[in-house]
Parts: structure tokens; C-alpha cells; sequence
């Protein structure tokens, strides 16, 4: 008797779960998503908003569908304000660029607001207002341009020197990048190059990115701070990058840029508390500098020097050991590099 009394309430325990239903769905909260980076470097500038969204189903199907992320009115209004007054206003326009890596969400097309402004002013604060769908969502923020940042070393006129004349006796060559961190919280530099490749029908210019990676102001402890770019990496990058091809017969290098960018204090805060954790605890303090919405809206610089290729007769990307090496090096010989450089004329590596 006993058995058949808790077998009978075994079975209303699993009856009752059976015809429970659970929503996993809490109280749903629309929530305003903003990014938004003043550059002073750039032209344009842009803002992305988004808003948060539930429906009942698979969310790696809906997060595919970005209608459901976007808002149907947007009026977004940057001001500048120096002397505590308004000096210009500009009335952000919304275009769609297709750009967007591929992720879980949808691309690559996104829609972005932007306006165009080539002189911004560093000494100036800069407000932000956004009404969202008739002042359903109101977004207020504020900040200052990142200022005094530069690069200091190499100056312009200053080839990169990757190599000497005997690889095999001295090896490669290093060249340090120093640049004075300003206002700056958080940099990172790459070095850009592009090359023309020539076949039997013409040319096409390539481009080829070197990340030299970040570094934050507290690591670096100073007013200044420095990247290293090493000689034997770009040669290997070179080789990685660039692929060997029958149809290819011959290769110019023509553009190399040091970019470096440099994010202020609030953007490395956001950054930082973005970030993946491998801590036990997952849970971390979130950070918005918003008011009315989530995200950021803060500022960069795109600090850019470019070597004046052919500015003079010896004005040149890399130097001419540097050149020798790419055109005839270990990691690049079979890639038909040559120099066009008329200093180089004559030489077993030029392009004569």
C-alpha cells in the first residue's frame, strides 16, 4: 500500500511537469545601442545604432534579420562647443555601406549616420543628441577629441631600413616607431604598403597591411612610446601576403604609411570591460558613457605618415639594401619584386 501511494505521487509530480509551461522570455525593455568615435584624422564620421530586441524563437535566425534592429526615426544632432558655446551643429545623414564582417548578426550590409567635417578642433567638446522615433528614446552624451598625439620617429623623409647589404653576415634590421601619446589612453599601429603588379593585359595596385600590434598608456609609462618593426617579419608578411604567379611579370614597391591610433581614456575603459574574461567569475561591471542608451560615444585619432615616394631622386619606401633584400631575399625572390628607384639603374635587381 505504502509503494502504491508514492508511485501514485511520482506520477502527479511528472504529470504536473508535463503540462507546466515556462517562458525563458523575461519582462522585454527596448534599449537604445550606440557607437559612435570622433576622429579628427578622418573626414567622415560615423554612428552606428542599434536597438536590443526579443522574439519568441530561434535568436540566430532573428539576429539575421536586421530590420529588427533598427529604428524607424532618427534625428541625430553633434554639437561644438568652445567658451561654453555652440560654435557649429551638424545633422547626422543615414547611409548603408557593406563593409560588415560576417558574424552571428546580419550583413554585410548595416546601415550607419554620419556627418562630414575634415577640422574638427581639438580644444572643443563635442555633444551628441539623439531623438529616437518621435522622443521615444532621447540619447545624450559628451566628449573631447584625443589631442597631442603625433609620431616622432622616423620622420617622413626617412626610409625603413629593414635589411643591411649581407643579410646572411648581420641579419635583418629593426626599426623602432616612436610617437608621443598626447591625450591618448590606448594605441595601436600598423604599417601599410601597396605594390603595382604588372601581367601582359596591365596593372592593378595591392595593398598590404602590417599589424604591429597595441599597447596601453599604462604599460607604457611614459609621455612617449614605441613599436618595433622587425626586419625578417615584413619579409615574411611579404611572402605570406603576396603569391607567387606565372602570369605576374614584375612587381613595384610603391606606398608605405605608419598609422597610428590612439583611443581616449573612455574608449579603453569600454574596451577593456568588453573584453573576454577568463576569470571563474563571468559576471563583469558594464560601462556606458550614454545617457538613455548603451555604448559609447567617445573619440579617436588616425595619425598617418606617408614616405614620399619619388618626392626627390633618393626619396624611397624602403632603403636600398631593404630593396635588394625584397627583390632578391630569401623569403622574397620568387615574387618578382624589382626597383623602379633610379639610384638603383644598373643593378642586378632594378627593373631596367
Amino acid at each position: 500500500m505504502f509503494r502504491k501511494i508514492i508511485l501514485f505521487g511520482l506520477g502527479l509530480v511528472v504529470l504536473a511537469a508535463c503540462n507546466t509551461k515556462f517562458n525563458v522570455n523575461g519582462e522585454y525593455e527596448e534599449k537604445a545601442i550606440v557607437h559612435f568615435l570622433l576622429d579628427q584624422g578622418q573626414e567622415f564620421h560615423f554612428l552606428k545604432l542599434n536597438k536590443t530586441f526579443l522574439q519568441e524563437g530561434d535568436a540566430f535566425d532573428f539576429a539575421k534579420e536586421a530590420d529588427l534592429s533598427y529604428f524607424d526615426n532618427v534625428v541625430a544632432v553633434v554639437e561644438e562647443i568652445k567658451n561654453g558655446s555652440k560654435t557649429r551643429e551638424w545633422t547626422l545623414q543615414d547611409t548603408t555601406i557593406n563593409n560588415k564582417k560576417e558574424g552571428a548578426f546580419y550583413g554585410p550590409d548595416q546601415k550607419l549616420y554620419f556627418f562630414k567635417a575634415d577640422d574638427l578642433d581639438e580644444t572643443a567638446l563635442y555633444r551628441l543628441k539623439i531623438d529616437v522615433d518621435n522622443g521615444n528614446h532621447i540619447i545624450t552624451g559628451q566628449t573631447r577629441l584625443v589631442e597631442g598625439v603625433s609620431i616622432k620617429s622616423p620622420n617622413q623623409n626617412q626610409s625603413f631600413k629593414f635589411a643591411p647589404n649581407s643579410v646572411a653576415t648581420a641579419g635583418y634590421l629593426n626599426t623602432a616607431i616612436t610617437f608621443n601619446a598626447g591625450k591618448g589612453a590606448t594605441f595601436k599601429m600598423q604599417l601599410r604598403f601597396e605594390y603595382e603588379e604588372f601581367t601582359a593585359s596591365g596593372s592593378v595596385v595591392k595593398p598590404l597591411v602590417w599589424e604591429l600590434g597595441s599597447i596601453d598608456r599604462v604599460d607604457m609609462g611614459a609621455a612617449t612610446g614605441s613599436f618595433v618593426a622587425k626586419g625578417n617579419t615584413f619579409y615574411e608578411i611579404v611572402n605570406k601576403t603576396v603569391k607567387a604567379n606565372p602570369d605576374v611579370t614584375k612587381r613595384n614597391l610603391t606606398l608605405g604609411d605608419i598609422v597610428l591610433t590612439a583611443g581616449s581614456e573612455d574608449l579603453h575603459t569600454y574596451i577593456l570591460s568588453n573584453a573576454p574574461t577568463s576569470s571563474l567569475a563571468q559576471s563583469k561591471p558594464s560601462f556606458t558613457n550614454v545617457e538613455g542608451a548603451l555604448g559609447i560615444f567617445s573619440s579617436r585619432v588616425t595619425v598617418v605618415q606617408t614616405k614620399p615616394n619619388f618626392d626627390n631622386p633618393n626619396s624611397r619606401v624602403v632603403d636600398q639594401n631593404s630593396m635588394k633584400e625584397l627583390c632578391t631575399g630569401t623569403y622574397t625572390a620568387a615574387l618578382k619584386f624589382c626597383s623602379q628607384y633610379p639610384e638603383d639603374s644598373g643593378r642586378p635587381y632594378s627593373c631596367d
